[in-house]
């Protein structure tokens, strides 16, 4: 048999070789972040920004009988909120 060689069986491998192992992934994953949050890798991984359309706005309008300020389209026809209207 070759020297190199190991009895898994007789010599399971060490847990250290797993915290290394993890240790090594974490390294690269917060080098990784922090060169995408960085202007060296600005296009990996990021998709570019569209541009959002405005947002539509009701017209408000104020009750006549409370003062509240509600959508124009919630009052009634007298000009009074669904409260004020009972």
């Amino acid at each position: 048999m070759p020297a190199s060689y190991v009895d898994h069986a007789t010599h399971p491998p060490s847990p250290m070789n797993l915290v290394r192992l993890l240790l090594l992934l974490a390294a690269i994953w917060i080098v990784w972040r922090l060169l995408r949050g960085s202007s060296i890798l600005p296009s990996l991984g990021r998709k570019p920004e569209a541009t959002k359309p405005p947002e539509s706005f009701e017209p408000m309008a104020r009750c006549e009988h409370c003062g509240t300020y509600l959508p124009l389209k919630a009052l009634s026809s007298s000009g009074r909120c669904g409260r004020c209207n009972e």
